[in-house]
């Protein structure tokens, strides 16, 4: 996959994905959020051939001013300009546990909060009232997702090789 491109005509940038993952074009205009203007244009890529692991790159965040005309057009596989940034989740700062046994017992303990919040939302089912029972889903699947956004993930980011015991254990 690749994408290309123009500001007012001119050439800005080209990019490409040749991995697992997604290809796009960004455009953000603001308006009274910054003392500075965040009005800019770029394109970025999300290789994720290297579960769980990302590799994130952008080309351009070229400046925007009104009337300017920006043109993405998709081209076939081939050769593109290197990206301006690149940034991998394996190299980020907030990844967690450095221990191997120490990953592997946090994945177990969440996988027993996950068990013990679906017994009582199990009993919940039969107990509460309709209204009750999805307010109790949707608290409970608010706090599965912050599970995975706090804890599974940031660890399997820094153990990879944890992600089948993930698995299994139906944390991901």
């Amino acid at each position: 996959m690749r994408l290309s491109l123009r500001v007012n005509g001119l050439q800005k940038a080209c990019a490409s994905l040749t991995a697992n993952g997604w290809l796009g074009a960004h455009v953000s205009l603001s308006r009274g959020v910054a003392s500075e203007s965040n009005d800019r244009v770029w394109l970025n890529a999300i290789d994720t051939s290297d579960e769980p692991n990302t590799t994130h790159s952008t080309w351009g965040g070229i400046p925007l001013v009104t009337g300017d005309k920006i043109e993405i057009e998709v081209l076939p596989d081939g050769e593109s300009d290197p990206p301006s940034e690149i940034s991998r989740t394996s190299e980020s700062p907030n990844n967690l546990l450095s221990d191997d046994e120490l990953a592997r017992q946090l994945f177990a303990s969440v996988h027993t909060c996950d068990q013990a919040l679906s017994q009582v939302l199990e009993r919940a089912k039969d107990i509460e009232s309709e209204h009750e029972f999805r307010k109790l889903t949707l608290a409970v699947a608010n706090i599965v997702v912050e599970l995975d956004r706090q804890l599974i993930s940031p660890t399997l980011r820094r153990h990879p090789d944890l992600l089948p015991l993930a698995e299994d254990l139906k944390l991901r």
